[in-house]
């Protein structure tokens, strides 16, 4: 039986925050994940894919990029150079490479859409708060 997921449902359904969930996955290469998210997240990159966050509830999501980091204990030193606000309803794609740092001063519900497989950390992959999800067909 076919349903439509109704995005504000399924991540109010969703424990804690940082803490993505796998939702489907797309013509068996890109993963649609939900997560809840307050506060900073570490300075990392995704250096094999773009990846596309959707506000879904809550907001502002700010997006801090460093456009000139190429790693992230640099853009950690070097801190933002550029600022993206999504309210609820808006997107933004992170190109490929770009060190980013989602931050929500309030609880914030995301879809994200990359590549099956991407780790959350993307380069930072171990880090405490590395979240590896199941993802399946």
């Amino acid at each position: 039986m076919h349903t439509a997921i109704n995005l504000s449902e399924r991540t109010a359904d969703v424990q804690g925050f940082w803490n993505p969930e796998h939702l489907l996955t797309l013509d068996n290469s890109h993963s649609l994940k939900i997560a809840n998210i307050k506060d900073g997240f570490i300075w990392h990159s995704h250096p094999n894919t773009d990846e596309m966050f959707y506000c879904v509830s809550g907001g502002p999501l700010r997006m801090e990029l460093c456009t000139t980091a190429t790693s992230p204990e640099e853009a950690e030193k070097l801190g933002r150079d550029e600022v993206v606000v999504l309210n609820v309803g808006d997107m933004f794609v992170v190109p490929r490479g770009m060190q980013h740092r989602p931050v929500a001063e309030r609880e914030t519900g995301i879809l994200m859409i990359e590549k099956v497989g991407t780790v959350n950390t993307g380069d930072r992959e171990g880090d405490e708060r590395t979240v590896y999800v199941q993802e399946k067909a």
